[in-house]
């Protein structure tokens, strides 16, 4: 599956703007991109191990919550994981 990234998210992977992982779950791609990047891991996830709120998770362009990170992926899927962006 295709995990893809942008913004500020990037210079935490190498600048890669999309990684292919082998992954069954949505959660289980997102750790994958912190096994590794080591430096993702506190920028992705909290202490307690959750995805930051002040991330956005995606399956095929639909939003996930936090309870639906363990969703079922196949090869053919993709996961963005964005960052949300404020400001004026």
């Amino acid at each position: 599956m295709k995990v893809t990234f942008s913004g500020a998210l990037l210079r935490f992977v190498n600048f890669q703007k999309s990684l292919d992982l082998p992954a069954g779950t949505v959660a289980e791609a997102l750790a994958g991109v912190a096994e590794r990047f080591p430096a993702a891991r506190s920028v992705i996830f909290d202490a307690a191990g959750q995805v930051r709120q002040v991330h956005q998770v995606f399956l095929n362009g639909k939003q996930l919550a936090p309870a639906e990170l363990g969703t079922t992926v196949q090869e053919a899927d993709r996961v963005d994981l964005l960052t949300a962006i404020a400001g004026g």
